[in-house]
């Protein structure tokens, strides 16, 4: 008779019916891992609520402005025509109003922020990779960021992750999951038109996996037609409003620079050391490197179906984006897309370690703590500076009574300060940088890094400011500003 020791026995019998529905190995674990992934879905929203503390920043108030002079909710799809204008949130910003409390402003983004870290862990696959792309999701100081911020990037990486698990359904034929897909790339587009990005990817992993199954043209067209024409005729009408409001209104960005392989660096590179937490001395094309070395040699070694997904949208669409020489790619939101995939990517990498048992999983293990502890220090930094103090600022301007102040941004500075003059019930008009001089404004307010910004400014027509106060921000968002009163 052969002996065969308990334990063994049991992780036999765990391993032969864990698949088994009903067995009664995969209740226990079912219960586990319901009882885990809720947990860290707890974590990712408290934390999420913990970085909706604080002052809204320009590009919130932006968005809270633009609704101003509307005077009904379909003029959000029309009338508005601005790349600040997002949808989903602009909707949930008119209904609970402008003086709502920030954390009700940012309650959408909240909610679904903490939707995506259950996202993250329903579309992957494996018990160790549900849990380790929950954590991933859950911490990640970029997903944590745009998860507490009144803007569509929480929402746009929440329909990303669905769109990946709809078009996997399609693919296995499991119904008509293509309306379902439809609905979810609309929603996309809602949240954030840069939703073309994650669509583009969506398209192109489609082609691929048509053409390597059936090596004929035909069939990869008829396919592709199949998956996202209800898309295509679902997103139809938004196009539509859209640019029939761009003829009458025309179609402003609010903001543009120029092209740089260097800017694009630090636009990809820096979304990657955010992810997982990186120190600064590693440099931006290091962290691009890196991380497209290591993608191409998974696909180059796996059978899996999502290998050629994560070279698409990791490798690919950041290189169709650099080739393309699009503005405004200093900026690492413009990232999120890859950078969602990617994060995907090493939760499953990491739930493979933990798969493989031995060395493997004390370093996947390893790897997951290093990831962690740095998001956890890169939100202790945000945290504490947040997006910015502004209405500290304000206050101290108006504490007396109505002000008037100049400064060196008068659109983006005056915006702010209105808003939250208004909101004080105080007044603090705008001198312009023209009328410095003439107007002897009460205050002088300077954008850009405190810390280098001097003690006292002085003007030619012997009018001089001294330093009073300043408001500092960390991260992903905010402005710098530094408070001077004059000195007669």
């Amino acid at each position: 008779m052969v002996k065969i020791d308990a334990s063994t026995a049991d992780d036999h019998v765990a391993g032969a019916n864990v698949d088994r529905p009903g067995s009664a190995a995969i209740r226990p674990w079912s219960y586990s891992l319901l009882l885990v992934i809720s947990a860290v879905v707890l974590a990712g929203l408290t934390l999420r609520l913990l970085g909706a503390r604080g002052d809204l920043w320009h590009d919130e108030i932006w968005s809270i402005v633009l609704l101003k002079p509307l005077t009904s909710v379909d003029q959000i799809f029309w009338r508005i025509n601005h790349d600040n204008n997002h949808f989903l949130n602009s909707i949930y910003q008119y209904v609970v109003g402008p003086d709502a409390a920030p954390l009700v402003q940012r309650g959408l983004s909240i909610t679904l922020g903490a939707c995506t870290v259950v996202a993250a862990a329903a579309i992957s696959r494996g018990r160790w990779a549900m849990v380790a792309s929950a954590l991933l999701f859950a911490v990640s100081y970029p997903m944590v960021h745009y998860g507490s911020e009144a803007r569509g990037y929480a929402g746009l990486v929440l329909f990303t992750l669905v769109s990946v698990a709809l078009l996997e359904r399609w693919f296995d034929k499991q119904g008509p999951y293509s309306i379902a897909l439809a609905v979810a790339i609309l929603l996309g587009f809602l949240s954030h038109l840069t939703m073309i990005e994650a669509v583009a990817v969506l398209a192109v992993w489609t082609m691929w996996l048509s053409w390597r199954r059936s090596r004929s043209l035909i069939a990869v067209n008829r396919e592709v037609i199949q998956a996202f024409l209800p898309a295509f005729l679902a997103v139809l009408p938004l196009a539509a409003a859209i640019l029939v409001g761009a003829r009458l209104f025309s179609f402003n960005v609010g903001g543009y620079s120029s092209f740089s392989l260097e800017k694009f660096a630090a636009g990809y590179g820096g979304m990657i050391r955010y992810l997982f937490g990186l120190p600064d001395w590693i440099g931006d094309w290091t962290c691009v490197a890196i991380v497209c070395a290591l993608v191409l040699a998974y696909a180059g070694v796996s059978r899996d179906r999502r290998a050629s997904l994560y070279v698409v949208g990791v490798v690919g669409l950041p290189a169709l984006m650099a080739a393309a020489h699009l503005p405004n790619l200093e900026f690492p939101r413009y990232f999120i897309v890859s950078g969602a995939l990617l994060l995907l990517w090493a939760g499953e990498m990491i739930g493979r370690g933990f798969d493989a048992g031995g060395v493997r999983r004390l370093c996947a293990a390893g790897v997951l703590m290093l990831v962690a502890g740095g998001n956890v220090a890169l939100l202790a930094r945000f945290y504490e500076q947040g997006r910015g103090s502004y209405s500290s600022i304000v206050d101290e301007m108006t504490r007396s009574g109505a002000a008037t102040y100049a400064t060196n941004a008068d659109f983006r500075t005056g915006m702010v300060v209105d808003y939250f003059a208004a909101r004080m019930g105080r007044q603090a008009s705008l001198v312009t940088q023209d009328k410095i001089c003439a107007g002897r404004a009460d205050w002088l307010v300077l954008e850009g890094d405190p810390q280098k910004l001097p003690e006292r400014v002085g003007f030619d027509c012997a009018l001089a400011y001294e330093r009073a106060g300043a408001s500092t921000y960390w991260g992903l968002s905010g402005l710098g500003w530094t408070l001077y009163s004059r000195r007669d």
